[in-house]
C-alpha cells in the first residue's frame, strides 16, 4: 500500500492506493488551514481511516518549490521535510515534489474521457506539454520528456504581472494598497477573483459566491468571470511562447474545475481567445498549440502515483 497527497494552499487530499491500481482507497478531502503543519494532517489521517500497518512508501506533491527535499507551501507558510516525514511515520520510502511536476505527470495516466479540447492545434509532437492550474494560487509546469519522465517545475505565478491598460493599472495599486505582491498569482486565482469584485464594486465577496452569482447571470460577477478569463488566455500565451508546447497546453486547478462550464458560452470562450491571440505578431505560432482542460477531479494524486511507477520501472 502507498500513502499520496495532494498538499494545497486551501484544500489537502490524501488516499492510499494498491501498487498495481489507479482506484484511490480512503480518499479523504481536508481543509488545509485547520491543521498547524503537514505532520499533525498525515497524522490525523491515519487516525481517521484506522490504518493498523502504515504504508512504507508515501509521496507527498505540495504547493511550493521542493529544494533539496525540502519545501515551504507558500500560501500557508508550511515547512516540510522528507527526513521529518520518515521519522516520525516510519516510511522506508518518501518523495517530496511540486504538486505542478504531479500535475503534470497525471497525462500518462490519465483517459481521453478525462480531457476536454477547448482549442485545436496542430499537434505535431508529444512534447513539450505545458500546464497551468490556477487555484488558492498559480502553478506552472512544462513536461519535457515522457520517457524519461523529465518535468521541469516553475515559479511563473510570481512573475510580475505587466498591465496593458488602465484599468489593469489601477487594479496594481488597488494590490499594493493592500501590501500584495504584484504577481500573476494575484491577478488569476481564486483569491484574484474576490481582488477583482472588491476592486470593480468595493465589496468583499468570496470566489464561490462570484462563481454562483455568475451562474445565476449576475452583470457583476459575470464582469469578474470575463476578466478571469481574459487574463487567463494571455497566461495561457506566455506560458506557449516559452515552452514552444507542440504536445499541448493544460489547464487545470479547483478554480478552472469551478468555472469550466462558462467556456460553453460563446461570449466568455471568445474572451479566452482574445487574451490567447492578444500579441497579433505571433498568431500562426500560437494557432499550432491544441489547449485542453483536465477534467478528473483528483489528477495531482494520479500525477503523483505516475511518477512513482516512472522511478520504479
Amino acid at each position: 500500500m502507498i500513502l499520496i497527497a495532494d498538499i494545497g494552499g486551501t484544500k489537502s487530499r490524501l488516499a492510499l492506493v494498491k501498487k498495481e491500481r489507479k482506484n484511490f482507497l480512503n480518499l479523504r478531502v481536508y481543509k488545509s488551514k485547520n491543521f498547524s503543519d503537514i505532520y499533525t494532517l498525515v497524522e490525523n489521517y491515519f487516525l481517521e481511516i484506522g490504518v493498523k500497518k502504515k504504508p512504507a512508501t508515501a509521496i507527498f506533491a505540495v504547493a511550493g518549490p521542493v529544494v533539496r527535499d525540502c519545501a515551504h507551501l507558500t500560501n500557508l507558510n508550511w515547512k516540510v521535510s522528507v527526513r521529518k516525514l520518515k521519522k516520525l511515520f516510519k516510511f522506508e520510502k518518501s518523495l517530496l515534489i511540486n504538486d505542478l511536476v504531479s500535475l503534470s505527470a497525471s497525462v500518462l495516466l490519465l483517459k481521453k474521457s478525462d480531457i476536454l479540447n477547448i482549442k485545436n492545434g496542430k499537434k505535431l509532437k508529444r512534447e513539450p506539454k505545458a500546464f497551468i492550474a490556477p487555484g488558492t494560487g498559480l502553478g506552472e509546469a512544462i513536461l519535457v520528456k515522457e520517457k524519461p519522465l523529465t518535468i521541469l517545475p516553475t515559479e511563473g505565478g510570481h512573475i510580475f504581472f505587466s498591465p496593458l491598460n488602465e484599468e489593469e493599472f489601477n487594479y496594481l495599486k488597488f494590490l499594493k494598497k493592500k501590501k500584495e505582491e504584484l504577481s500573476w498569482e494575484k491577478v488569476l486565482s481564486g483569491k484574484a477573483l474576490s481582488y477583482w469584485y472588491e476592486y470593480y464594486f468595493n465589496e468583499v465577496v468570496s470566489p464561490e459566491k462570484i462563481t454562483e452569482h455568475a451562474k445565476a447571470n449576475n452583470l457583476q460577477a459575470l464582469r469578474v468571470i470575463k476578466k478571469f478569463f481574459e487574463l487567463l488566455g494571455r497566461k495561457v500565451s506566455q506560458l506557449a511562447f516559452y515552452s514552444l508546447p507542440e504536445g499541448g497546453i493544460y489547464i487545470a486547478g479547483g478554480v478552472i474545475q469551478a468555472l469550466k462550464e462558462f467556456l460553453k458560452r460563446s461570449e466568455i470562450r471568445e474572451t479566452f481567445l482574445n487574451g490567447y491571440f492578444r500579441n497579433e505578431k505571433l498568431k500562426t505560432l500560437l494557432e499550432k498549440f491544441p489547449i485542453n482542460i483536465i477534467l478528473h477531479p483528483n489528477p495531482v494524486l494520479l500525477g503523483a502515483l505516475a511518477i512513482l511507477r516512472s522511478q520504479q520501472k
